[in-house]
């Protein structure tokens, strides 16, 4: 076999592995499509609450429209004595800009705390989808809500 096809070969090859690679680590992050969400279906002086499985979940927020680009208070409390660690994902409804992912530790009484910074939106004002989800496959955990940004 000529170089130049040895040559060709392994850049075929490395190519493939490397689309490979991708494409299965891909696949290993997504989430899984049997997923129910329990959705909060409006937000009612910046709080929404779930009942899941005698689990109480309350989260607070200053609004039900937050501004873009300024840290905004987030609190998630629970009934849970052991509660799990979470992620909350935020995505565009009306137009994808991006992911915007938070990761929540409960502190000592249960509850959790963070700043969410949305993005701006060029068209002014923006509709978000949140999940809140666990960390731990063995607590399985799957909340949202929706919130605007101006």
């Amino acid at each position: 076999m000529s170089a130049l096809i040895k040559k060709t070969l392994l850049v075929c090859g490395t190519i493939a592995g490397a689309f490979a690679l991708g494409f299965g680590y891909s696949y290993w992050q997504a989430k899984p499509a049997d997923i129910h969400f329990e959705h909060c279906s409006a937000l009612q002086q910046g709080r929404c609450s779930w009942f899941v499985e005698q689990q109480q979940w309350q989260l607070s927020l200053p609004s039900d429209s937050l501004p873009a680009m300024l840290a905004q208070p987030l609190r998630l409390s629970t009934n849970l004595e052991n509660p799990p660690p979470l992620e909350l994902s935020l995505q565009g409804i009306d137009m994808y800009m991006g992911e915007v992912k938070v990761n929540l530790q409960p502190n000592a009484n249960g509850s959790y705390q963070s700043e969410l910074l949305l993005p701006i939106c060029n068209t002014g004002k923006m509709r978000w989808r949140a999940e809140i989800t666990s960390l731990d496959a063995s607590r399985p955990l799957a909340l949202s809500f929706e919130v605007d940004s101006q």
